[in-house]
């Protein structure tokens, strides 16, 4: 009796750990950065991520490579011609977009729009943005550029840009809780922005969808804890979120959530540790998250990392 006793109690203990060590069996490194970037963005087209960064572990310069990944491979691509940093950047129509940042010498805000031509190399300047932005959240649709949140005069505003004619749109119906340095998706025709850092300056656990269509705003559950920094992205079990920073615990991150109806469920966490301020994507591939910072606050900038980690449900 006592030894079926034992047997049971052994086998319910393996059926509650299986999960787990299925789930963390889940994560896989992929081809590590060609240096460490410890606050990047990532923009993904024709199966192929964008990753730039104003900042680097060893001083303020810019990085912008090609990740392939398929064959999970980088290549070096045209830097950007001025120093910037806390930029936004897009892709559509075969073309990259980055709007704002902060200058690296002055720290100043920045208006500045962008476009970068893969197939020929080169940079060109499409003019400013209505005003100064940093740390906000850019998307592409169809021939437009949105853009969301940050920091500045018209952070509350959403705003978008017509390639094709050249002008700008403010939309109706400004960001219920205006953020910066949120992590952000897209799913359909709406664009998800999760957690980030108010106006008043404190981590938030909202979650924002705005319609691309008809400009309308609606909450999603929030996060388990309010962060800044993190990564969000769709995949084929749903919405993910990973990583980011704690001011209020002073922790670097390393969760991993599912959105499971109206609650977020805990997934593996993080190989090697806690991380924000990473570029990421999300797509059939798996949840690619790329760089980024181990420490926070004002370690953040000396605590890069070069890891790639793809997590595939």
């Amino acid at each position: 009796m006592m030894q079926r006793f034992f047997t049971i109690g052994w086998t319910l203990v393996f059926l509650s750990l299986a999960p787990l060590v299925s789930a963390q069996a889940e994560w896989r490194e992929g081809t590590a950065l060609p240096t460490a970037v410890s606050n990047a963005v990532a923009t993904e087209m024709d199966g192929k991520l964008f990753i730039m960064s104003g900042k680097l572990g060893q001083g303020l310069r810019t990085f912008f490579e090609q990740y392939d990944i398929r064959s999970d491979g980088w290549r070096p691509l045209t830097p950007l011609p001025v120093g910037l940093s806390h930029f936004a950047m897009a892709s559509g129509t075969g073309r990259v977009i980055v709007s704002g940042g902060r200058e690296n010498e002055t720290a100043r805000l920045s208006a500045d729009l962008w476009m970068y031509a893969p197939d020929t190399a080169v940079w060109l300047k499409l003019g400013h943005l209505p005003s100064s932005r940093a740390d906000h959240v850019s998307v592409f649709d169809r021939d437009r550029v949105f853009l969301f949140g940050g920091i500045g005069q018209d952070a509350a505003r959403v705003q978008s840009y017509n390639l094709g004619t050249g002008k700008w749109s403010t939309w109706k119906t400004p960001m219920p809780i205006p953020v910066s340095n949120a992590a952000f998706t897209r799913l359909g025709d709406e664009v998800i922005i999760a957690g980030g850092k108010s106006a008043a300056g404190r981590p938030v656990k909202a979650v924002q969808a705005f319609h691309l269509k008809t400009g309308k705003w609606r909450q999603l559950p929030e996060l388990p804890i309010a962060v800044i920094g993190g990564a969000l992205g769709v995949l084929n079990d749903g919405l993910h979120f990973a990583g980011g920073f704690s001011p209020a615990s002073g922790k670097v991150m390393d969760s991993h959530n599912r959105l499971v109806g109206n609650r977020w469920q805990r997934q593996a966490p993080l190989p090697g540790g806690g991380r924000h301020q990473m570029a990421y994507h999300a797509s059939e591939a798996g949840f690619i998250l790329i760089g980024g910072a181990i420490g926070g606050g004002f370690y953040a900038l000396f605590t890069a990392s070069d890891r790639v980690s793809i997590f595939r449900p």
